[in-house]
């Protein structure tokens, strides 16, 4: 299995692009934020409680996104992304920025999956493996080629244990070409309000592996566990940031879009 690190041991491993600072913090106006990008540039930005992005203010770029190069567009997003971060990170029990955002709670994620014994492994997660790599076994999906993405959430409570984890839902092409989702449990709608409980979603493709690649349930359980920790390599560099070493030793793929990717801008 793969050995999930500290945030200490994190952070000393990571090389950062930007330096960030928390200049003060206001039940209304939000939390003061210093950010020196990656050209030494200074920007403020005020972000409020709940993630939005009150104010970004810099001498060094075009005031409006349609007079910035690709590259300025770039910087200025992972600029507002890095403080968003930093003001989470300074208030732990903002929601500034959703678990899958923050580098804490994916190794918090990881761990989970990582204590999960491999009985309980294939239990809890037999239905993902089977939907992921044969989706036309649901009655639902008449063609295996109108499958798009699997959708696995799992739940993590206050001890770093997957507490729960209801069915996958499918997203597919019905016959008229429209989106269509299959069946989404109701007892998982009603766990997602317990405060003790942390959401955590699996999003993939479907997938075809190679013969003896990621074999379920032990095989599949490891490359579950690197798909998270590819999103943690996605999450830094989503705010601009050079990943930790141990998080560029896998290729698997992992958050959908950042603001690496030119789709993220459309």
């Amino acid at each position: 299995m793969l050995g999930i690190q500290t945030e200490k041991m994190r952070l000393e491993t990571t090389e950062s692009f930007m330096e960030t600072e928390i200049t003060g913090s206001h039940p209304d106006q939000g939390i003061g934020v210093n950010v020196y990008d990656e050209n030494g540039h200074y920007h403020w930005l005020a972000i409020m409680w709940d993630g939005l992005v009150d104010a970004h203010e810099t001498d060094d770029y075009p005031l409006e996104p349609a007079d910035r190069t690709d590259d300025e567009q770039r910087i200025m997003t992972q600029v507002k992304e890095r403080a968003k971060l930093a003001a989470q990170q300074e208030f732990s029990d903002a929601d500034i920025l959703t678990a899958e955002w923050k580098p804490a709670e994916l190794d918090r994620a990881m761990l989970a999956l990582e204590k999960l014994h491999v009985d309980d492994f294939a239990e809890k997660f037999r239905d993902c493996y089977r939907m992921l790599t044969d989706p036309a076994s649901e009655p639902e999906v008449q063609e295996e080629e109108s499958a798009e993405i699997l959708h696995q959430p799992f739940l993590v409570n206050d001890d770093d244990e997957v507490a729960y984890v209801p069915t996958p839902v499918l997203q597919y092409r019905g016959d008229d070409g429209e989106v269509k989702f299959t069946h989404k449990e109701s007892r998982y709608e009603e766990l997602l309000g317990e405060p003790h409980l942390t959401k955590f979603t699996i999003t993939l493709p479907p997938i075809r592996f190679k013969d003896g690649d990621y074999e379920f349930p032990d095989g599949f359980q490891i490359f579950i566990i690197e798909h998270l920790l590819a999103q943690l390599r996605d999450v830094y560099r989503h705010v601009g940031e050079e990943p930790p070493e141990y998080c560029m030793q896998t290729d698997i793929w992992g958050k959908p879009l950042t603001t690496e990717d030119e789709e993220y801008y459309e």
